[in-house]
């Protein structure tokens, strides 16, 4: 089996890809739903039950995509930082990886 060597260039390329997504996040999306088109529920007709039942709807999938979108942009954030804090060169551990040299099966007799 080959040696897998860091390659922190490969990560730098990666860091891009995640800024890129959370300036896409907070630039674009999050604002549709903050102060946007998606942050006042439509009118939902004039049939009976029809507004009570889907201002609820649509009220909980509001809180339920904000929620989901604000872990995602923690998420892709935590990721860049972690990504960040490997090629700083404070941690020697994470300055190069033999992925290469752990094997499992040698332990077991």
């Amino acid at each position: 089996m080959a040696d897998r060597v860091f390659d922190p260039e490969s990560i730098g390329e990666y860091r891009q890809f995640l800024v890129e997504l959370i300036e896409e996040l907070e630039n674009e999306v999050l604002p549709v739903l903050a102060t946007g088109t998606l942050s006042k529920a439509p009118a939902f007709g004039t049939a009976p039950g029809a507004a009570e039942n889907a201002l609820g709807q649509y009220l909980e999938f509001h809180a339920a995509m904000w929620r989901n979108l604000q872990y995602l942009r923690g998420t892709l954030y935590g990721l860049d930082q972690a990504l960040a804090e490997m090629t700083s060169g404070d941690d020697q551990a994470a300055v190069y990886f033999d992925f290469g040299a752990f094997d499992p099966a040698a332990g077991a007799s």
